[in-house]
């Protein structure tokens, strides 16, 4: 039994999404945020009772970047090349964060490494750029560091250096200094005078560029006599419409004068070509004298015929003007048809009338002839225009695209250009600028007490982030674990990472504690539930959302089935969908397909002396095992019945194939409750015959690798997965 659904392959086919994605790693955080929080405050309140920072001596010194006041700005060359428009001095702000990060490049401070490597054979590049702090100068550094928070900052880069040697600390600040104050005259002025040697050999090189660009760009619009590929392509397809409606014209014009010309010949029986002819030799006077001659001649032979032998000298002399005038009619008429069709036509009857009705409908089929010549000419010329134009449109595209890329390009370029040429007038300013030493507001010193003597400093602060940061990262890593470990679904995005096909609806319901026996159903089924509409509307959008995703054609059969049995959760499904659906107005089948545990005679309060067994077993009809449910009038129940006492393998499952297809023909929509698919391989078997399968899944109790081996059977089997139900039941206590 073939079965066919609306949607497409990718919608039927699961697949699962690796396990642990950012968004899932977010909520994983979210949930364990106390323990992730706890474990870092363990984690650092251990590393500052155990762990105290080496005794290090701290240095520094400070350089002023920038002129102090805004007079000493407008002065500058920068300023003096302007407009005459006001200057905004915010505008004139060097860039802080860029100068901080040259000046502790490795490149600026090898060579200061270099020459104290002589005094200092242990000290490398690296250790001094970690050691080595460069930061702009606060108002008030002393209230930034304790409040974190910002305050106004000055035109002064401080710049301090920490280490166990206090000598080091001394001659590391000198160096460091005297190559800043270097860079800034020296240095700097090479530097941009290189990048503004390195602009002018780029310009000529991207002024040829943009006028390639714009030259291609006229090239490709004359060729494709085009100024807009995307308006040339509209006039195409207006030009092609136009046209394919002139040819539905003219194509219906022709069936016309097609039909028209066929009845004609039906009717007088003879060719187009003999009726040009016959229209031609009617309207010759000479033809027509003959053959009235010819005529008259014929009745005079038929007279005399009467009276006299064939023999007799008069019948015979009529006889030979008779064929004197067939000559005389055969020659005319090659005259007049110059020898064409002299022959096909000879014997044509209507030679030889001259009923008017007859010559007038011979004319029509002439006319009709001529017609249908000329639409069918007229109807190859417009085809062959329509091709030339579809042509024509095929190549659009790719001039489109080619026109766009060349249109990027230009932009590109020209945007390029532009911003080369601005940076060179940058760059020859800076280099009028660059005159302009750094200043030194503070000499390089180390930090010392009122006496006078270097004083020892820690790093607390950074051994508490580092362990506060330590212990975030390992309270993340563990709970992680932890729920990999655990192995189950937490919520209904977790549900959605793991699958590709759609998730149809959430249904939340409570229920009592696990030790009870006795489950708390959905008010669906328990009239004293209080959650009662809530509950219904979730069933209302399952069922709308089966309806409405798989319209075309419609579903008539539908498994219910889990991973394996973790709860009663699809009999609950299986039942409200019924319920829901014959609500609706469908005639439902609901069908207890799990033989081993039944359970839908429980909840629908019917007899299971009899059901699917019966059936299967082939000991009696569908009419005499199928009951009606008193919930609705259109709901119809088919219970497991009672098993063979002795094994469930006596009954037979090669007669179910038969029986949906059966079920299909009676009901508008046939729902099987089934065992769960990774434990009974006739689920399986089952949805092969069926539209697809509805997935349950549990929150908080499914186990994600069950879950996702059933998904992975499911597609080697090449089974259709209609979607998944995901079921969260809360606890009464």
């Amino acid at each position: 039994m073939q079965k066919l659904i609306s949607a497409s392959e990718e919608n039927l086919i699961p697949h699962v999404q690796p396990e642990l994605n950012s968004m899932s790693f977010l909520r994983v955080i979210k949930r364990n945020i106390l323990p992730i929080a706890g474990i870092a405050g363990v984690i650092t309140a251990i590393a500052w009772s155990t762990n105290r920072s080496l005794p290090t001596y701290e240095g520094n010194f400070q350089l002023l970047v920038e002129p102090v006041s805004s007079e000493a700005r407008l002065v500058e060359p920068s300023n003096l090349i302007g407009s005459n428009q006001q200057i905004n001095t915010k505008q004139l702000e060097l860039d802080y964060s860029t100068i901080v990060t040259l000046l502790k490049s490795h490149k600026m401070l090898s060579s200061v490494v270099t020459e104290l490597q002589v005094k200092y054979p242990e000290l490398t590049v690296e250790q001094l750029i970690e050691e080595l702090t460069i930061k702009r100068l606060a108002e008030d550094l002393a209230t930034e560091r304790a409040t974190s928070t910002k305050v106004n900052q000055t035109k002064i880069i401080n710049i301090s250096y920490q280490n166990e040697d206090s000598e080091l600390v001394h001659s590391v600040l000198e160096a460091v200094a005297q190559k800043y104050l270097d860079y800034s005259l020296e240095e700097r002025k090479s530097r941009i005078g290189q990048g503004v040697e390195f602009i002018e050999q780029q310009l000529p090189e991207l002024y040829s560029r943009v006028n390639t660009l714009q030259v291609n760009i006229q090239n490709l619009q004359e060729q494709n006599q085009l100024i807009n590929p995307e308006t040339k392509g509209e006039d195409l397809l207006i030009q092609i419409s136009s046209l394919q409606a002139q040819q539905l014209e003219t194509q219906t014009e022709l069936n016309k004068q097609r039909v028209l010309r066929r009845n004609l010949q039906q009717q007088l029986k003879i060719s187009p070509e003999e009726a040009i002819v016959v229209s031609t030799l009617s309207e010759d006077p000479n033809y027509q004298s003959l053959l009235q001659k010819y005529k008259e001649t014929e009745s005079e032979i038929s007279v005399e015929s009467a009276r006299f032998q064939a023999d007799t000298p008069s019948i015979q002399k009529l006889e030979d003007k008779q064929r004197s005038l067939l000559k005389l009619l055969n020659k005319e008429k090659q005259r007049i048809l110059r020898g064409n069709s002299s022959v096909a036509i000879s014997s044509s009857p209507l030679l030889n009338l001259q009923n008017t009705i007859l010559l007038d409908m011979t004319q029509q089929l002439v006319n009709a002839t001529s017609q249908v010549q000329l639409l069918e000419a007229q109807n190859q010329t417009l085809t062959k225009t329509i091709n030339q134009y579809e042509r024509e449109s095929l190549k659009i595209p790719q001039v489109s695209r080619q026109y766009t890329k060349l249109q990027q390009e230009l932009t590109i370029a020209n945007q390029t250009l532009q911003q080369l040429l601005t940076q060179k007038d940058n760059l020859s300013v800076e280099l009028a600028q660059s005159q302009i030493p750094w200043e030194m507001v503070s000499e390089p010193q180390l930090v010392k007490d009122a006496n006078g003597n270097p004083v020892l400093v820690s790093d607390s602060e950074k051994m508490l982030l580092a362990a506060l940061i330590g212990g975030l990262l390992v309270g993340i890593t563990a709970t992680a674990f932890l729920e990999k470990f655990q192995n189950t679904f937490y919520s209904v995005e977790d549900i959605e990472d793991t699958i590709k096909s759609p998730l149809l609806e959430t249904i939340t319901w409570q229920s009592i504690p696990e030790q009870s026996s006795v489950p708390l159903l959905p008010s669906i089924i328990q009239d004293d539930f209080q959650d009662e509409n809530i509950i219904f509307e979730s069933f209302k959008s399952l069922y709308a959302n089966l309806r409405l995703r798989y319209s075309n054609p419609a579903i008539r059969s539908v498994l219910v089935s889990s991973a394996v049995k973790e709860e009663e959760s699809t009999i609950i499904i299986a039942w409200n969908l019924a319920k829901t659906a014959a609500a609706a107005g469908q005639k439902v089948l609901l069908v207890d397909a799990h033989l081993a545990s039944p359970l839908l005679h429980q909840q629908s309060n019917l007899s299971n002396e009899k059901g699917l067994s019966n059936l299967l077993s082939n000991q009696m009809n569908s009419e005499e095992v199928i009951q009606q449910s008193s919930h609705c009038s259109n709901l119809f129940i088919l219970t497991s019945g009672q098993l063979p006492s002795n094994s469930l393998e006596q009954i037979t499952f090669n007669r179910m194939p038969k029986l949906i297809e059966e079920f299909e023909q009676a009901f508008d929509l046939v729902i099987y409750n089934t065992a769960p698919i990774l434990e009974n391989i006739d689920t399986s078997f089952m949805a092969t015959y069926t539209d697809g399968i509805v997935m349950t899944v549990a929150i908080n109790k499914s186990k994600k690798s069950l879950f996702n081996k059933a998904l992975q059977q499911i597609d080697n089997y090449n089974l259709k997965l209609l979607g998944v139900v995901s079921t969260d039941a809360t606890q009464l206590i």
